[in-house]
């Protein structure tokens, strides 16, 4: 089964991390640069490199999450991602939308995990309506 991967946190310290490399930058470009010298200059580079590196970090994070995945579940933070069905609520879906019987239980599972309920029934549906024309084709041959 699909298992949603803790990618807020890298997200989260991105966008710190980013707002602290345009802090940066805003200092060095600032008034406060006069009279400091090249030590000073120094000293913020050096501060950026750290901020970078842990962009780098970040980065590498997600990249490594998203790099495990395939396209049916990939990776998002769990903002995006939809809660697991319980069996009741199969159960109930299953009744009021009888298209989802041409589904295994696992499957519906599976896609439902990733893409919602909602999504598996569209697709149930629409295997419905092409389904007579498809069989009509395969006939033909």
């Amino acid at each position: 089964m699909y298992q949603k991967p803790d990618l807020n946190t890298p997200l989260a310290n991105l966008r710190t991390n980013t707002e602290a490399w345009k802090t940066s930058i805003a200092r060095h470009a600032s008034d406060e640069r006069m009279g400091k010298g090249l030590a000073w200059d120094v000293e913020l580079m050096e501060e950026r490199d750290d901020i970078a590196a842990k962009i780098v970090k970040d980065f590498a994070t997600i990249d490594e999450e998203m790099s495990k995945r395939r396209v049916i579940d990939s990776v998002t933070p769990s903002a995006w991602t939809i809660d697991r069905l319980t069996d009741e609520q199969l159960a109930a879906c299953k009744v009021d939308w009888p298209e989802l019987g041409m589904f295994a239980d696992a499957t519906i599972r599976q896609v439902a995990d990733v893409l919602g309920i909602r999504m598996v029934r569209a697709m149930a549906q629409e295997a419905v309506r092409r389904a007579p024309g498809i069989l009509q084709a395969r006939e033909s041959k």
